[in-house]
C-alpha cells in the first residue's frame, strides 16, 4: 500500500526566521510503523506558497492508495483545500489526522472531500487501515477511526494508548529532506522522550486531549536506553550534529528517570542537549544534574508577568519569585534559558503586558519566545472568550498573528505595538535596572511614560515596513535578538527553491 503523508507546514513560526520549515516527529513516527509492517510512504512538505499543478505532478508520480494529511486548527482551511484538490483529480482515500481532527472531530468527519479523519494517536490505526485495504477487508470498525462509508458515518471510540513506547519504531527520519532544510548541514537531532503532559494550561490541548484518554495512563515514557539508541541511530545519518533537541513539553519531570538517563546520555552521546520544562520543577539538584548531563539550553513557560493573568486565566500556578529563582539557577549553573512569552490574554491591558516585559527584563533570558494568544477552539480559555463574548470574526490563522479578540481592556493596535517592540523594550529596561539606584527608578518611569503613550502607536507600527524590507535593518535585528545571518540567508535559499519537496 502507498501513503503519501501531506504537511501543510505553513504558519508555524509566522515571520520569524529562525526555521525554513518544522520536523513533524508525528508523521514520522506513522511513517515508520507503516513502512515495518511492508508498506510505501512519502512526504509532500509544503513550506511556503504550494503550487496546485506542482502538487498534483507530485501527487501523480508517486500514485498512492491512500493520501493523509497533518493538522493543527490554523492549517485546517489549507488541508480542505488540499483534499478537494486531491479528490477531483484521483481516485484515493482521504484521511486527516493531527491535534485538529482529534479535538474537532464532528467539524472534519463533515468536509465532504475528507473520508477519514483520525483521532489522538495513529501508528496502530494507520497501520491497521492499510493492512485491511490492502486484503480488501472491512474498514469501518477501526478504532481511533471515523470513516465515512455508503452515506454512513462509523464513529468508533479510540484505543488504549500504548504504554510502553519502546514499541515503536524510531521515527523516519528519512522521509523528510532534512539537508535542504538545513542548508546542507544537519545540526540538530529532534527527539521525543516521552508522550503527554500532566498540566492543564488553559490554551493548550492537553486537557482535551485527557478527556479523549480519560482511561488511559496518558503520560508516558520510553526508556532511557531506548531514547539512547534512537539518537545513535540518527548519527549514523547525520554527521555533522551539534545537539540534541528534546521536545518534550515537560522534559524534566520525572527525576528518577534523568539519575538513569543522563550518565548515559552523558557516556554515549556526549552533546548538548536543549528541552523544554516547567519552572515548578527546577531546583538546585536537578539543575546541577541537567548541567552535569550536557544540558545547554532550557526553554520555560512564563507567559505572563501579571500573576493574575498567569494563575487565573492561563491556570499556571508560579509565583513570580519562583521564577526568578529558575533564572537565577540557570545562571549560577550556566544553563541558557529562554522565556516563553504570550501576549493579548483575555483580560489583559497594556500594564499587565508591561509587566511581562520587566519580568524579562528582570530574569535576562538567553533568549525569548514571543506569541500573541489564539483561542483554539475547544480549549478551555476559547469557551471562557466564546461565553464572554470576548471572539472576534476572524479566523485563527498562525501562532504569531493579529488578536482575534475584541476586549475593551486591550486594543488589537496595542497588542501589535506590544509584540513588535516586546524585545527592544526588555532591552531598554535591562538598561534602565542597571542604573543607580535612584537614577534607575527615575529613568524607569519616564520609559513607563513612553510606553503608554498610545497616541504615539500609530508612529511606532507606521515603523515596521521600514523595519520588515530593509536587509541590513532585518540582519541587525536578527543579530540584536541573537540569530544568525546563516538562519536569514537559509530561509532565503529554502524559499528560492520553491519550499516544498518530495521525498
Amino acid at each position: 500500500m502507498k501513503v503519501v503523508f501531506v504537511y501543510p507546514d505553513l504558519n508555524y513560526f509566522g515571520n520569524h526566521l529562525r526555521y525554513p520549515g518544522v520536523i513533524s516527529l508525528g508523521i514520522a513516527y506513522l511513517s515508520s510503523s507503516l513502512k515495518s509492517s511492508g508498506h510505501e510512504t512519502s512526504l509532500i512538505h509544503i513550506i511556503d506558497k504550494y503550487d496546485p499543478d506542482y502538487y498534483l505532478n507530485i501527487l501523480s508520480k508517486f500514485n498512492p492508495q491512500v493520501v493523509a494529511f497533518s493538522s493543527f486548527t490554523h492549517q485546517f482551511k489549507l488541508v480542505k483545500s488540499l483534499a478537494k484538490l486531491t479528490k477531483e483529480n484521483f481516485k484515493v482515500i482521504t484521511i486527516c489526522g493531527g491535534i485538529h481532527p482529534s479535538i474537532a472531530p464532528e467539524e472534519c468527519i463533515k468536509v465532504d472531500d475528507l473520508d477519514i479523519i483520525c483521532q489522538g494517536e495513529g501508528e496502530e490505526a494507520i497501520v491497521e487501515l492499510c493492512d485491511k485495504l490492502e486484503k480488501n477487508e472491512v474498514i469501518i470498525n477501526i478504532k481511533n477511526l471515523w470513516i465515512k462509508e455508503n452515506n454512513k458515518i462509523y464513529k468508533n471510540s479510540v484505543r488504549p494508548l500504548e504504554e510502553n513506547l519502546d514499541k515503536l519504531p524510531f521515527p523516519d527520519r528519512l522521509l523528510y529532506d532534512y539537508y535542504n532544510i538545513w542548508d546542507g548541514q544537519v545540526k540538530v537531532i529532534q527527539v521525543l522522550a516521552g508522550r503527554g503532559c500532566p498540566y492543564d494550561c488553559s490554551y493548550c490541548c492537553n486537557h482535551q486531549y485527557k478527556e479523549i484518554y480519560k482511561n488511559s495512563k496518558y503520560v508516558r515514557f520510553r526508556s532511557p536506553r531506548n531514547v539512547i539508541a534512537e539518537i545513535k541511530e540518527a548519527r549514523i545519518h547525520y554527521k555533522d550534529v551539534k545537539f540534541v533537541n528534546f521536545l518534550d513539553d515537560t522534559f524534566c519531570l520525572r527525576k528518577d528517570w534523568l539519575k538513569e538517563f543522563l550518565p548515559l546520555y552523558k557516556k554515549e552521546i556526549n552533546l548538548p542537549f536543549h528541552a523544554n520544562t516547567r519552572i515548578n520543577l527546577l531546583d538546585d539538584e536537578l539543575m546541577k544534574m541537567l548541567k552535569d548531563g550536557g544540558a545547554e539550553h532550557l526553554a520555560l513557560g512564563i507567559e505572563s508577568g501579571n500573576v493574575e493573568i498567569r494563575e487565573k486565566i492561563l491556570n499556571r500556578k508560579m509565583t513570580n519569585q519562583k521564577i526568578i529563582e529558575a533564572f537565577n539557577l540557570g545562571n549560577k549553573h550556566d544553563v541558557k534559558l529562554s522565556s516563553y512569552n504570550m501576549l493579548g490574554n483575555p483580560y489583559e491591558g497594556l500594564g499587565q503586558i508591561l509587566e511581562t516585559i520587566k519580568l524579562n527584563a528582570k530574569i535576562n533570558p538567553h533568549s525569548m519566545h514571543v506569541s500573541i494568544f489564539q483561542p483554539y477552539p475547544y480549549t478551555k480559555l476559547y469557551d471562557l472568550c466564546k461565553e464572554n463574548n470576548l471572539l472576534g470574526k476572524e479566523e485563527v490563522s498562525t501562532f504569531f498573528g493579529k488578536s482575534i479578540l475584541k476586549q475593551d481592556s486591550l486594543t488589537g493596535k496595542e497588542v501589535d505595538f506590544a509584540y513588535f517592540y516586546f524585545k527592544p523594550l526588555v532591552k531598554l529596561y535591562k538598561l534602565v535596572y542597571k542604573l543607580p539606584g535612584k537614577f534607575s527608578a527615575s529613568a524607569e518611569k519616564i520609559l513607563d511614560k513612553f510606553y503608554f503613550k498610545r497616541n504615539f502607536y500609530p508612529f511606532y507600527l507606521s515603523l515596521k515596513p521600514f523595519f520588515k524590507n530593509s536587509k541590513k535593518i532585518i540582519n541587525f535585528i536578527l543579530k540584536f535578538i541573537n540569530l544568525k545571518d546563516s538562519n536569514f540567508k537559509r530561509l532565503v535559499s529554502f524559499r528560492k527553491k520553491g519550499g516544498q519537496v518530495l521525498q
